[in-house]
C-alpha cells in the first residue's frame, strides 16, 4: 500500500546514496585521448632541434642510427624535415628527398603515446604537398606492415618489396674488371643509377665527397658501381647486369665481420646469392607509390642505399 512517508524515505534513501557516491568516487583521470584533442600543426624542423628530432624518431622506433640517415635531408637543398605538434609537444617527424619529378618520403615516425590519433595522416599529407610543391609527379616510400594501411588508404599503391639481409658475401666468377672509385667517374655513377632507378638523385650522388667504393669496368666500359655513404647501415650497389652486380656485392661485403645489404625482392638473382653465401633477413618492407610509374629496374639494384631513398 503506498504511503506518502514510505515514498518520503525512498527518496531520502537514493538522495544519500548519491551523495555518497559523490564523496567516496576518486577524480576522474583525463581518457588518454583527450590530451591529444587539439589539431595537428606540421611544421618546418628548425635549425636547432638536429638532436631532438633524432631522439624523437629513435623513441618513435627507429633507434640511435635514425640520426645518420636523416643527416641528408636535414643538410640537403633538395630535402625536409618535417615535425608534427600537438598542444606545443613534439609527437612525430617525417623526412623527405627531392628529386625532381619524383620524391621519397622516410623516416616517418609517431611517439608510441600519440599513435591513432591522425598524426601519420597529417605527417603523410604534409610530406606530399611538400614533394608536389617541390615539382614531384611520382611520391615514393618504403613501408612497414604498420604503415601500409595508411598508405593505401591515402591512394598509395605497393610495388614491390625489399629484404635487409645481413651477413658476409663469398666469392663470385667474372668477366668483370674490379677498381677504386675515383672523382671522374661521377658521370658513370650517375648514368648507371638513372637507368637503374628511373630517376635524377643527382642530389644524393654528389653529396657523397669523397667518392668512397668500388667501380666495375667491362673492355673499359662502366657496368656497375659500389659505394659507402653516411645514410645507411650498408653498402649501395648498382650494376647493368647479374656478374657485374654479383662481383661488386662479393668484393664490398666480404672480409671480417658482417654486412647489411637492402636488395629488391625482384633481383632474384641478388637475393640467391645472399641466401647462398648464408646472409640472413633482418627486415622487410613494401615499396610504394602514389602517382605515376616510376620505369626503375630492380635487377640491377644490388644494394639499396637504405630504406628512405632506396
Amino acid at each position: 500500500m503506498w504511503s506518502r512517508s514510505a515514498a518520503w524515505s525512498n527518496d531520502a534513501t537514493r538522495t544519500a546514496t548519491r551523495t555518497l557516491d559523490r564523496l567516496n568516487a576518486r577524480p576522474r583521470l583525463p581518457r588518454p585521448w583527450l590530451r591529444f584533442a587539439a589539431v595537428t600543426d606540421v611544421r618546418d624542423l628548425r635549425a636547432d632541434e638536429a638532436r631532438s628530432i633524432a631522439d624523437l624518431l629513435s623513441r618513435a622506433g627507429f633507434g640511435p642510427t635514425v640520426a645518420g640517415l636523416i643527416a641528408f635531408p636535414r643538410e640537403s637543398p633538395a630535402g625536409d624535415v618535417l615535425v608534427a605538434e600537438r598542444n606545443g609537444r613534439s609527437v612525430g617527424g617525417v623526412c623527405c628527398a627531392s628529386f625532381g619529378a619524383t620524391g621519397w618520403i622516410g623516416a616517418l615516425g609517431v611517439l608510441p603515446d600519440a599513435r591513432r590519433r591522425g598524426v601519420g595522416e597529417a605527417l603523410t599529407r604534409s610530406a606530399c604537398a611538400r614533394l608536389r610543391e617541390r615539382g614531384a609527379e611520382t611520391v615514393l616510400l618504403f613501408a612497414t606492415d604498420m604503415g601500409r594501411p595508411l598508405y593505401e588508404r591515402l591512394g598509395f599503391e605497393s610495388e614491390d618489396t625489399v629484404t635487409a639481409w645481413r651477413g658476409t658475401a663469398g666469392t663470385a666468377r667474372s668477366d668483370v674488371t674490379l677498381r677504386v672509385l675515383r672523382e671522374e667517374d661521377r658521370a658513370a655513377v650517375r648514368a648507371i643509377d638513372r637507368s637503374a632507378t628511373g630517376e635524377d638523385r643527382a642530389a644524393v650522388l654528389d653529396a657523397l665527397v669523397p667518392l668512397s667504393g668500388l667501380i666495375a669496368e667491362r673492355r673499359g666500359a662502366p657496368v656497375g658501381w659500389a659505394v659507402t655513404s653516411p645514410w645507411g647501415a650498408g653498402v649501395a650497389i648498382c650494376a647493368a647486369d647479374q656478374t657485374a652486380g654479383l662481383a661488386l656485392t662479393a668484393a664490398a661485403a666480404s672480409g671480417h665481420g658482417s654486412n647489411t645489404i637492402v636488395v629488391p625482392d625482384a633481383n632474384r638473382a641478388a637475393a640467391d646469392a645472399l641466401g647462398r653465401w648464408g646472409f640472413a633477413p633482418t627486415a622487410a618492407g613494401a615499396r610504394m607509390r602514389l602517382g605515376p610509374e616510376v620505369r626503375w629496374r630492380p635487377a640491377m639494384q644490388f644494394g639499396l642505399f637504405n630504406l628512405f631513398w632506396g
